[in-house]
């Protein structure tokens, strides 16, 4: 059986996505260096949910984000136990609510930033 931190796909990072969860920019946290984080522009327009995270319960994640993006809340902190071949690895998650202003109508975008605990 290969541990957890064999087999652990790159979560960690900053991404801000459209309601309908495609990726408008992102950081991701470069492997070489745990404290610098690197702009990954080939990702941009790909979908998070579908194509990026990369744990079995991303559905159970969609959901979290989802009832949020529907809440009146600014911001939301939590643990959320990604589940990669069959073991939890808990990360902390904020969801961050960007609104702009697009002409007379407002864009809402969220900031997914996920980091290691």
């Amino acid at each position: 059986m290969q541990a957890l931190s064999d087999t652990k796909p790159n979560l960690y990072g900053v991404f801000e996505i459209s309601d309908e969860g495609t990726i408008l920019y992102s950081r991701r946290k470069n492997d070489a260096d745990k404290f610098s984080f690197e702009s990954l522009p080939q990702i941009v327009g790909r979908n998070f949910f579908s194509e990026i995270a990369e744990f079995e319960n991303v559905e159970e994640f969609r959901l979290c984000v989802k009832r949020f993006v529907k809440s009146d809340s600014p911001s939301k902190s939590f643990i959320f136990n990604c589940r990669i071949n069959g073991l939890d690895l808990p990360v902390r998650i904020l969801l961050v609510r960007v609104t702009d202003r697009v002409s007379d109508e407002r864009s809402k975008l969220t900031i997914v930033d996920i980091r290691e605990i």
